[in-house]
């Protein structure tokens, strides 16, 4: 009886914690975001190696986002944390682990993708809605 109630308590909470974050961006917000990361240099031992700039994609829907950075493309889950002025979404990344940081300003439909170190961020502007399904 024990195992039973502790049984019911874990999937009480687990489903209580998915539920929490899975609050859904509004609809004026989703749509298709598009930008250009910007051309960067990286120091690897003594050699200095330039990237070129890349153009970035981003179709953000209610559940899901899907990434296209050049010819690169992956979709992922995402959480939203809400503050005053701005959203903070994060996405995470199967083969890396590393998350995708991603800030969007209400004001200006502007999302800002935050790069990883040596990678600038990148600046997108909402471009329309969402292809249909």
């Amino acid at each position: 009886m024990l195992r039973f109630f502790s049984l019911i308590f874990v999937v009480f909470a687990t489903t209580l914690s998915v539920v929490a974050q899975s609050k859904p961006i509004k609809r004026k917000y989703r749509g298709v975001y598009e930008g250009q990361i910007p051309t960067y240099e990286v120091r690897m031992g003594q050699e200095v190696y330039t990237v070129k700039a890349s153009t970035l994609r981003i179709f953000l829907d209610r559940d899901s986002i899907f990434f296209e950075i050049g010819t690169y493309r992956y979709a992922s889950g995402y959480s939203i944390e809400n503050n005053e002025k701005q959203f903070s979404l994060s996405a995470t990344r199967d083969q890396s682990g590393i998350p995708e940081q991603l800030i969007i300003d209400p004001k200006t439909k502007t999302m800002v993708r935050k790069g990883l170190y040596p990678q600038p961020d990148a600046i997108l502007t909402r471009f329309g809605k969402l292809p249909r399904r």
